[in-house]
């Protein structure tokens, strides 16, 4: 077809069609009725048109109206009342992609990070989640029959429950491990249901249209994980633990003592500087928001120091009155140098202050980042050391696979309770709220010590004997 013939064709089909498809703005309306401000009215082939400005969604928009020009009007009129005291049509983003909403809301987790609302690891473990849906709506036959995130229904969550179900994955994100299937989706979902209720909330994302109904909301589905038996001891017993010190050597003890006796979260050694230790016999460990460190719940605690313990520490850092308590294992053997080994919380809080000025726009995540780089130069330890130095160990013993390091607060918190202490004072030392009722506000836990102490003898005897022992041949090998 030459470019004359051509020309000719597409003329004769404009003209066929160009009736059917023009838009004839409405101009005239009858006597007595004030045409809107705010929204234009077109008439198209059968059926009307809306066209508004939407400050919300920053974009001219277009809605269909079928019906006679009473019904566009009122319609006009009642977008113009959103629009007036909302600044929103409530139409949302009209067709907003899948990977548009996952992209908007994990911005949105990230700028709360930075604000200091939620931990930058939340983000992380969010995206992780949030990356399973992405798979699922990336899917040929997903993206074509739902390729907008405004049109999901309940067809699509069942869809996307049968997909976890069925889904792959590796342990803990590990590419090498071996795949199995998900235990529970329970936390996936529920990641979505909250980016949904995030999208079609008119405060927060504002994305989604008036009247949208979120299918992840509510307790429809029926997890098939089961709660575990928690009839019978923890994979890690007293007996275990007695031999598991008696294998320790004098950086292990100091290091085992604090997860055995007080049942700490990994993590919180590697936080724990010689300024938290007071005088009278407490170790306290507590939040660092200077150094953008915050113990998961965000809960400070102090711990009443068992006599072999404080013995222990005032033994082992005799020598260096500042600095971090614990260190990697090649820092305490002096194999390594670090650089601000002996820098107390003050300096290292002006050091890390000074590093992230030198930022523009710094980020929660690279906060972070500075933080970990400056506690490896002061010679700090991470999980991972902690967590080598507990395998080592459990290998060396021929412990099962199921006793983790995490069982040593599963044995602290069931020594606790069989000793007879009163929950409040387990769960603080735990770390957990107390309580969210008011009570809680009105109620001092004013005789930590003496309950602590009272259990531990009741339960902790034989390690404290056998701790005591395993630190006096260390000190006098030395």
């Amino acid at each position: 077809m030459n470019k004359k013939a051509f020309y000719h064709k597409s003329k004769n089909c404009w003209n066929q069609y160009r009736e059917k498809h023009k838009w004839t703005r409405i101009e005239n309306f009858p006597d007595g009725i004030d045409p809107p401000q705010k929204v234009r009215i077109y008439r198209q082939n059968d059926y009307f048109r809306l066209q508004f400005w939407d400050p919300a969604a920053k974009k001219n928009l277009t809605e269909r109206v079928d019906g006679d020009l009473v019904t566009a009007i009122f319609r006009a009129r009642e977008i113009e009342e959103r629009l007036k005291h909302f600044r929103s049509s409530g139409l949302g983003r009209g067709k907003l992609k899948h990977q548009s909403l996952l992209e908007l809301y994990q911005s949105h987790l990230q700028r709360r990070a930075d604000a200091g609302e939620i931990d930058p690891k939340t983000v992380r473990r969010y995206a992780s989640a949030l990356e399973h849906y992405r798979c699922f709506v990336n899917q040929p036959l997903i993206s074509t029959t739902c390729p907008s995130a405004t049109n999901i229904n309940r067809e699509l969550v069942l869809q996307f429950q049968s997909h976890l179900k069925n889904l792959q994955i590796s342990s803990n994100g590990h590419p090498n491990t071996e795949k199995h299937t998900m235990v529970s989706s329970d936390y996936v979902l529920d990641v979505v249901r909250g980016m949904y209720i995030w999208a079609a909330d008119p405060d927060r994302g504002n994305l989604m249209p008036s009247g949208f109904r979120n299918p992840f909301q509510g307790k429809f589905r029926q997890t098939e994980s089961v709660a575990p038996d928690l009839f019978g001891e923890p994979d890690i017993t007293v007996p275990m633990a007695a031999q598991f010190l008696e294998k320790c050597d004098s950086y292990q003890l100091q290091l085992f003592a604090l997860l055995i006796f007080y049942g700490l979260r990994a993590s919180e050694p590697c936080f724990l500087f010689r300024d938290n230790l007071t005088s009278d016999g407490w170790l306290k460990v507590v939040c660092l928001p200077q150094i953008s460190y915050r113990t998961k719940g965000r809960r400070d605690k102090r711990l009443p120091l068992l006599e072999p313990v404080r013995t222990l520490f005032e033994k082992q850092f005799r020598h260096m009155d500042s600095g971090l308590l614990l260190h990697r294992r090649s820092v305490w053997g002096g194999t390594e140098k670090s650089l601000l080994l002996s820098y107390s919380l003050d300096e290292i809080t002006k050091e890390y202050t000074r590093r992230c000025r030198k930022s523009t726009n710094l980020s929660a995540e690279q906060g972070i980042q500075i933080r970990d780089q400056l506690l490896q130069e002061a010679g700090g330890l991470k999980y991972d050391h902690i967590e080598n130095e507990f395998r080592r160990l459990a290998d060396q013993l021929s412990w099962p696979a199921k006793a983790t390091l995490k069982d040593f607060r599963h044995l602290f918190s069931t020594a606790m309770m069989n000793a007879g202490m009163p929950e409040y004072y387990r769960k603080y030392l735990m770390g957990h709220a107390v309580s969210k009722s008011a009570i809680s506000t009105y109620t001092h836990l004013d005789q930590l010590r003496e309950h602590y102490l009272e259990a531990a003898q009741r339960q902790f005897l034989p390690l404290i004997e056998v701790f005591t022992k395993r630190s006096n041949e260390l000190v006098s090998a030395a």
